[in-house]
């Protein structure tokens, strides 16, 4: 059996030829934006029954703005505030020490960041003792877990954001702001209720 290839199954002059144009790699303008031109004129497709290539001179570039706003939180962010949720769960559950917690922390803010994550470690070890007094032998204790977590950026190179955590039956929240500060992110500070 001889296999063909689609262009040669469909007959010829059957179908229009559809020119693509790229798309601008930003967000739609918001309203408040006068750039809506640059965006009617991105995709247009060329219905017309012939299949010369168009004729004249090459499509105009439009100027690009500045810095478009990008809604939401980049993804270096993202993956900083993963990495920190991470490490702090890691405390949480006693794999590491609250120590580990101040190469993340401004220096300035470590010895309060440190502080917090202690505090919420020693929170978590008496929650797993009282849930065990009476039985004979030990319970495997429940993890702390995330259960969500909520982001923004209220400017370039800061992030705040409110984690939901669950050991148990017990649910937690922890808050946190990190900084961008000489290429890297930091915590400024950090609050677990």
């Amino acid at each position: 059996m001889v296999m063909r290839s689609a262009a040669e199954i469909a007959p010829i002059g059957s179908r229009p030829t559809i020119r693509l144009r790229p798309v601008p790699r930003y967000e739609p303008p918001f309203d408040d934006e006068s750039t809506a031109q640059e965006w009617a004129e991105s995709a247009v497709l060329d219905w017309s029954p012939s299949r010369q290539p168009p004729q004249g001179p090459p499509p105009t570039v439009l100027p690009r703005a500045e810095a478009p706003a990008v809604p939401g939180v980049s993804g270096d962010a993202r993956l900083a505030v993963r990495r920190f949720v991470r490490l702090c769960v890691e405390v949480l559950n006693g794999f590491r020490p609250a120590a580990h917690l101040r190469r993340l922390a401004l220096p300035s803010e470590a010895a309060e960041v440190v502080a917090q994550g202690l505090a919420g470690a020693r929170r978590v070890a008496e929650l797993r003792k009282a849930a065990r007094p009476g039985t004979h032998r030990p319970l495997r204790p429940a993890p702390v877990a995330v259960i969500k977590v909520m982001l923004c950026e209220p400017r370039p190179g800061a992030i705040e954001a409110a984690v939901a955590l669950v050991t148990g039956d017990r649910t937690w929240a922890m808050a946190f702001r990190l900084e961008l500060h000489q290429q890297t992110w930091t915590t400024t500070t950090l609050l677990i209720i």
